[in-house]
């Protein structure tokens, strides 16, 4: 007996018995699915978080007044200043791409005839290429601003929208921020939201000396930025920075930091890992439905071969050797897992699309994972269908048609 026609008998079989088959083959559709669908939308949640961190800059390295939380408590919050970028960037200049002090405070900016709130971010030169904008319109801050604490701004695209929906460049209008007027030298593209959904296009940046002196009256800063020229000098750097900033400010070596620096690139490494854990425990979901359906293809199958007896008596009696038994039994519970499988492909397929469609993510599909699914649906098929297919051919025809 060939193969093709063990597929059509196995076929017919299914047809025959399509509400009990259907039934027994909800295992593998579920696990499929949720496979699918749930590890879809874990990669397409992490490449939105991937180009989220790009957005802000993949060499990003942040300098905050402060240290981790630990178990003896927070070390004291000595305030940043514009010395300490100035040491770094001197120090560490030819390590570096830029670095920028920043301080942001939350104002309202107006025109003669609109108002935005928004935030208010004073910073240097530097801030361009540190975070990679890209300016759209006229310039960026220069230095000359930034020593003169000039009375000049660059709008996020989201603030010149509210501000000036009908003119995409107003470079030379004035606004104001409080009382203080501002004249608009710049124009930022696009960025979009940062990892934590806030979004990076409602800013103004306006030299950090004119924001001290003008608006903030502090000369704290709330964080430095620094960004590396390589994506492999990141952690070089990160060392350096604190080597530097430990000597800056004469900390001994048992003293714990009283700053933190992190880097954007420790934030990719934590998503990745949560992204990893949750592929384990989908996986782990799925194996358990996939062995309840595998447990349920063996158990009809099973009935199948005690309810045909008869059927396989005559057919051995007739000529059918035990091999040709064998694969018809195997084939059918073959077809019988692959058939759950495609079903849940395609369900999956579709779970994945509408997750994404919700969560407003990438839609990702990886068709790795959907051959690695099918194959595994073959292979439980085998493995669930050899022990019942293995009974089949082993019954004595005579006994069998005795049975009929």
């Amino acid at each position: 007996m060939s193969w093709q026609s063990s597929l059509r008998t196995a076929l017919k079989t299914w047809v025959a018995y399509k509400g009990r088959f259907t039934l027994t083959s909800l295992g593998i559709v579920i696990g499929i699915s949720a496979v699918i669908a749930l590890v879809s939308a874990g990669s397409g949640a992490k490449r939105k978080l991937d180009d989220r961190l790009l957005s802000v800059g993949k060499n990003l390295i942040i300098i905050r007044p402060g240290s981790r939380p630990e178990a003896g408590g927070i070390a004291d919050l000595t305030p940043l200043k514009r010395e300490d970028a100035d040491t770094i960037r001197r120090d560490m200049g030819p390590m570096l791409l830029g670095v920028a002090p920043t301080q942001a405070t939350l104002r309202t900016a107006s025109t003669t005839t609109r108002n935005w709130s928004t935030a208010v971010v004073g910073s240097t030169a530097d801030m361009e290429h540190v975070c990679d904008w890209h300016v759209q319109h006229g310039s960026f801050l220069r230095d000359e601003d930034i020593k003169n604490a000039a009375a000049v701004c660059v709008l996020g695209h989201t603030v010149r929208k509210k501000l000036y929906p009908e003119k995409a460049n107003p470079v030379g209008e004035l606004i104001r921020i409080d009382r203080l007027p501002l004249k608009v030298i710049g124009v930022l593209g696009e960025k979009g939201r940062n990892p934590i959904g806030a979004d990076q296009d409602d800013q103004i940046f306006l030299p950090i000396t004119t924001l001290q002196r003008k608006l903030a009256g502090a000369n704290h800063v709330a964080m430095i930025l620094a960004s590396a020229r390589t994506e492999e000098e990141i952690d070089q750097a990160k060392g350096a920075i604190t080597r530097l900033m430990r000597q800056q400010r004469h900390l001994r070596a048992s003293d714990a930091d009283n700053f933190d620096v992190t880097s954007v690139r420790e934030q990719a490494e934590m998503a990745q890992v949560l992204t990893r854990t949750m592929h384990w425990l989908i996986g782990g979901v799925a194996g358990i439905s996939l062995l309840v359906g595998g447990i349920g293809i063996m158990n009809i199958m099973l009935v199948s071969v005690k309810e045909r007896t008869a059927e396989i008596g005559l057919r051995m009696a007739v000529g059918a050797r035990s091999r040709d038994v064998l694969l018809q039994f195997l084939t059918e519970a073959i077809v019988l897992a692959l058939v759950g499988g495609i079903v849940g492909i395609l369900l999956g397929i579709g779970g994945a699309f509408g997750l994404s469609v919700v969560g407003n993510w990438p839609f990702v599909l990886s068709p790795t994972v959907i051959a690695v699914d099918f194959a595994v649906c073959a292979g439980i098929g085998i493995f669930f269908g050899i022990y019942p297919a293995w009974k089949a051919a082993r019954l004595n025809p005579i006994e069998a048609l005795n049975r009929q």
